[in-house]
């Protein structure tokens, strides 16, 4: 396997593989998806607009710089002045975004009745006025008959609407809300909130001795590269030590590792309770922190002991001697980080727990709040959009939500309801609408029951960039979305301020962007006072005078390229926790969970087999002898999003199997062979890629694909303190086509 050092991708290769993308699709008039001067130097007539780009929809974007001439979007850079001032692939192709000739411009609504999956909706263009009032005609019917809470706003892809999806829906007076992080990354933070009343993970800073990279792979995923990765490699070279721990041997790995360990996929808390166990026996911990701000410790030593280092290795596949040299690498360097991934440890059904103990390590060294280590830094005023989306409403309708009984956890911890139970609530009457912005249906564990089940709703409305027949058809209307070139809204947040958007054009054929769209629904829905009559500006500066910021939206506007900056909240001490104490039940960091012994959960980070797994089900295993895990990470996609691009799509066209050299030896299958994957749920087909990334008895598929649905080969099995699915707990077998 190559690393990233053996991989060059010279500026005049990307224009080239620009080229060829465009020519793929020159008969369908992507004319300026790669205009010839695309990459010229910058000339006379030249204007240059400034944007945060939404390509992998997380909380700090990176910083675009673009360049219009003649109207057209024609160069796509990196803001120097943005705090993520280097964007990866998918930032500097959203240029190809702007001119998709298989975009979605116009709203439609079906024509054809719904009838269950495979049914043609026989799209009809509409007008935007006709799909408002329909909207607002279908929502306040349910409303009425059923009450608010049967219409139900979901959000995928893209999130920086939230704010104002939920104003709208607590407007409406609907509490069943939620969000991509009902499988992303909320169970990381509940984990380490649980812990904490905070979350641990941040990269490793010039102090820092040991960083803990665990089941993320940052050289190539989502966020925060490629800012973050050039800060660990920079703290590399100033002397850290990293400790990698994933069951991937990853570029991450390759390139960072003074210590790389690979579990089976599921036995992370295993693995973390040994290290602990090590820890503790060898008297490596820091008692003073241990014995001052921690809860539960005698509880969680007395059970760490029968994870020794040799039964661990039973386990997880890890040999003893790593475990105990990542254990005294971990305890001794005095300064540690901790960057754990939000999906790979909590795809489990015991991935809270598991994740629990992972992220109690630092606890056990005292790692936390001073140079070196994780700081509760302050944060900058007038960015709270708390107030702007209604939180008092939101708080009161909250016992309302769908699944607040089958998962109390979440429910407790989050105003967003748990949407991977969207199934069983449509099936259960609870829901009979809903409006789905981002939303693919194959992001769900056994895709076609929820596909089927949307199809029943009395009405369903989907907002994208595309029309895809894997969720769209399913729904009664389709309405446009604008790309981040063509929008104004919303800010975003920065470590010293607030920085704008600015639009290069006018959204293509009567797309809309998101705040828009949403206002003027709210006004449709008989809010028009709350909703500032759909009035773009009077909404953006709204949200700053909820803020606090005190800024209006010309401020930041002129502020760009740069920040509009705002104080901050006060000033970093190393320790605040001796003032302040943590955000837990006990006011310390909680090795026994206050939270969830009072919820009727085990207060223990305890370790549990996953539901499927060579241990728990060992018959099954005997017919289907691979570990499969899904949705793991590429450079040029996220999640399913972007496989339309022609400058990403061709680095993988299709759906790929990953195995070993001795999986696919074992099986008579060479790479690029074509195979069927399959277990006692489903089955799908795709080539097979051989690698040296996986552990013998480990396979792998990226989840999203239309040609090879990977959630049909997961069950409808959840973590119960999250909700989580188990996308990474499956097993199955592979055969040559």
């Amino acid at each position: 396997m190559k690393s990233l050092n053996d991989i060059t991708f010279s500026r005049r290769a990307f224009v080239g593989a620009a080229a060829l993308g465009t020519a793929a699709l020159a008969a369908g008039g992507l004319e300026a998806a790669a205009p010839e001067d695309a990459f010229a130097e910058e000339a006379g007539g030249e204007t240059y607009v400034y944007t945060s780009c939404p390509m992998c929809n997380q909380s700090v974007f990176c910083g675009l710089k673009g360049t219009v001439k003649d109207g057209k979007l024609v160069r796509v850079e990196g803001n120097d002045q943005h705090s993520k001032p280097k964007p990866c692939l998918k930032g500097l192709t959203s240029l190809q975004n702007v001119y998709d000739p298989n975009r979605l411009l116009y709203p439609v609504k079906r024509t054809n009745p719904k009838k269950g999956i495979g049914e043609d909706p026989k799209w009809e263009r509409i007008g935007w006025d006709e799909a408002l009032e329909t909207i607002a005609s279908e929502f306040n019917k349910a409303k009425e008959t059923y009450g608010a809470a049967s219409v139900t706003f979901h959000s995928g892809d893209p999130k920086e609407h939230l704010p104002v999806f939920c104003r709208v829906a607590a407007l409406f007076g609907t509490p069943n809300v939620s969000w991509g992080g009902a499988q992303c990354a909320f169970a990381l933070a509940m984990a380490s909130i649980l812990n904490y009343g905070n979350t641990i993970m941040t990269m490793p800073a010039a102090q820092t001795k040991v960083h803990l990279q665990w089941g993320s792979n940052i050289a190539w995923s989502m966020y925060p590269q490629p800012t973050a990765y050039k800060g660990m490699l920079d703290a590399k070279r100033a002397g850290c030590k990293y400790i990698v721990i994933d069951t991937r041997l990853t570029p991450t790995a390759v390139q960072l590792a003074d210590l790389y360990l690979q579990p089976r996929p599921g036995t992370d808390g295993a693995l973390a309770l040994a290290m602990a166990n090590v820890i503790i026996e060898e008297d490596l911990y820091n008692h003073d922190f241990v014995e001052n701000w921690t809860e539960g410790f005698s509880e969680y030593a007395e059970y760490v002991k029968e994870f020794t280092p040799e039964k661990a290795e039973e386990i997880t596949w890890v040999p003893a001697d790593k475990i105990r040299e990542a254990a005294r690498m971990w305890a001794e360097a005095g300064a540690g980080t901790m960057w754990v991934s939000p999906h790979s440890t909590t795809h489990h059904t015991n991935g809270v727990q598991s994740t629990r103990a992972i992220t109690l390590l630092p606890a056990l060294m005292g790692y936390w709040d001073y140079e070196g280590c994780r700081t509760v830094a302050p944060g900058v005023t007038g960015t709270d959009d708390s107030a702007f989306q209604l939180a008092d409403k939101i708080a009161e309708l909250a016992p309302g939500r769908a699944g607040v009984d089958r998962w109390p956890v979440w429910s407790a911890m989050s105003t967003y309801y748990q949407n991977n139970g969207l199934l069983e609530y449509i099936n259960d009457g609870l829901i009979h609408a809903g409006l789905f912005l981002g939303t693919n249906l194959m992001n769900f564990a056994q895709t076609p029951l929820l596909q089927e089940a949307v199809s029943t709703l009395d009405f369903a409305v989907a907002c994208d960039i595309h029309l895809n027949p894997w969720t769209h058809d399913y729904m009664d209307m389709v309405l446009p979305a604008a790309v981040c070139w063509e929008r104004v809204a919303p800010f975003q947040a920065q470590p010293n301020g607030i920085i704008g958007s600015q639009a290069a054009m006018k959204p293509a054929g009567e797309a809309k962007e998101d705040w828009q769209f949403l206002f003027d629904l709210g006004c449709a829905l008989g809010f028009e006072e709350e909703c500032f009559h759909g009035d773009l500006h009077a909404c953006m500066q709204a949200y700053l005078d909820a803020g606090g910021s005190g800024a209006t939206v010309e401020d930041i506007q002129a502020a760009l390229p740069g920040v509009y900056e705002l104080p901050m909240s006060g000033e970093w001490q190393p320790r605040q926790y001796e003032q302040t104490g943590f955000g837990t039940v006990s006011g310390k960091v909680e090795f026994k969970s206050g939270m969830l012994e009072q919820l009727g959960f085990e207060g223990l980070p305890v370790y549990e087999e996953p539901s499927v797994s060579p241990v728990s089900t060992p018959e099954l295993f005997e017919q289907y002898p691979l570990i499969l895990t899904t949705g793991n990470r590429v450079p040029w996609y996220v999640h399913s999003k972007y496989r339309h691009t022609p400058w990403l799509n061709q680095f993988m066209p299709e759906p790929l199997i990953r195995m070993s050299h001795e999986d696919a030896e074992a099986r008579g299958l060479a790479d690029g062979d074509r195979a069927r994957m399959f277990n006692q749920l489903g089955e799908i087909q795709a080539k097979v890629e051989v690698t040296n990334m996986l552990h013998p008895g480990n396979v792998e598929i990226l989840h999203g694909w239309e040609q090879a649905n990977s959630c049909l080969l997961i069950d409808r099995t959840f973590d119960p303190i999250s909700g989580f699915p188990t996308f990474k707990d499956a097993l199955c077998e592979i055969e040559k086509i």
